[in-house]
C-alpha cells in the first residue's frame, strides 16, 4: 500500500500490466496477435510518461512537473463539471436530431462525440443548423420526390438545436474553460513561490529512489532481487542458529538481573523503612 501511494509507481505497474498483457496477446494466433501490438503502442505512452520522472532533477524543469501533477489533479473536478453539462446538450441534441434510432453503442458515442469537439471550436455546423439540413432537404407528410419516393417525415423541433448548442458554447468554452485556466494559474503561481523548494525535495527524492534500487537494471535486476533473497535467508537461518546457542546464556543473564533487581528493590524499601521510622521516633521524642 505504501508503494502504490508514490503516482510513478502506479504508472510503472500500468505500464508492466499492459506490457505482459500485450506479450501474451502477441504470443497468440491472429487476430489477437494484432491486438498485442495495438496493446504495445498505447504502452508506449506511459513509458515515456515516466521519463518525467528524471526531469525532477533539473531546477527548471522539476516544478513544472510538479505543477503538470497538480493540474491534472485540478483539471479532475473540472472534468466532472463539464460531463454534467455536456451530457446535458448531448442528449437534447441526440434525442431532438434523431428521433427514431435504435438504441446502440453507436447512439451513446454520438451523445458525448460532437459535443465533446465543439469545445475546441469544432462545431460541426453542416449536421447542427437546419437551416443547412432539413430547410434544404425536402421533407413531409405524405410526400414524394421527383422519382416518386416517399419523402422522409421532417423533424419537429429541429430548429431548436442552435438555440441549445448557443448556450452549451457559451458555458462550456467561456465560463468552464476559463474556469479551468483561472484554477491553472491559481496553481502555477502556488508552485513558482516555492520552486526552489520543490526542486530539492525532488532531487533529493529521486537520489534516495536510485540509492534504494539495485545496481544492475532491468531485466538483469532480477539477479539483483534473487542475490537480495538469498543473502536475507542466509542471515535469517545465521541469526537463528546465534539464538539458539545463546538462549541458555541469556537466561541465565536475565535471572541474575531480576535476582539484582529484587535485592536492590528489597535494600531500597527497608532504607525508606528505617529513615521513616527514625523521623517518626525523633518527632515523638
Amino acid at each position: 500500500i505504501v508503494w502504490l501511494e508514490e503516482y510513478w509507481n502506479i504508472t510503472d505497474l500500468v505500464a508492466i500490466s499492459t506490457f505482459l498483457l500485450g506479450l501474451m496477446l502477441r504470443l497468440q494466433p491472429e487476430p489477437y496477435m494484432g491486438y498485442g501490438r495495438v496493446i504495445y503502442c498505447i504502452d508506449i505512452i506511459f513509458w515515456y510518461i515516466r521519463v518525467l520522472d528524471i526531469f525532477g532533477v533539473n531546477k527548471y524543469l522539476g516544478p513544472y512537473v510538479m505543477m503538470i501533477g497538480k493540474m491534472m489533479i485540478d483539471m479532475m473536478y473540472f472534468v466532472v463539471i463539464m460531463l454534467v453539462v455536456l451530457m446535458s446538450f448531448g442528449v437534447a441534441r441526440q434525442a431532438i436530431l434523431h428521433p427514431d434510432e435504435e438504441p446502440t453503442w453507436r447512439l451513446a458515442r454520438n451523445i458525448f462525440y460532437m459535443p465533446y469537439w465543439m469545445i475546441y471550436g469544432e462545431v460541426f455546423a453542416d449536421s447542427i443548423d437546419p437551416e443547412t439540413v432539413f430547410f434544404t432537404a425536402p421533407c413531409g407528410e405524405h410526400l414524394y420526390d421527383e422519382d416518386g419516393k416517399k419523402l422522409p417525415p421532417c423533424i419537429p423541433g429541429a430548429w431548436l438545436t442552435p438555440a441549445i448548442m448557443a448556450c452549451y458554447l457559451l458555458v462550456a468554452n467561456i465560463l468552464l474553460v476559463n474556469l479551468l485556466i483561472a484554477v491553472f494559474n491559481n496553481t502555477f503561481f502556488e508552485v513558482k513561490s516555492i520552486s526552489n523548494q520543490v526542486w530539492k525535495f525532488q532531487r533529493y527524492q529521486l537520489i534516495m529512489t536510485f540509492h534504494d534500487r539495485p545496481i544492475l537494471p532491468p531485466p538483469l535486476i532480477i539477479f539483483s532481487h534473487l542475490y537480495i533473497l538469498f543473502s536475507r535467508l542466509f542471515r535469517r537461518c545465521s541469526k537463528k542458529k546465534k539464538t539458539e546457542e545463546s538462549a541458555t546464556s541469556l537466561q541465565h543473564f536475565y535471572s541474575q538481573h531480576k535476582r539484582r533487581r529484587s535485592d536492590l528493590r528489597s535494600c531500597w524499601f527497608f532504607k525508606i523503612t528505617t529513615q521513616f521510622m527514625c523521623g517518626h521516633s525523633h518527632i515523638s521524642m
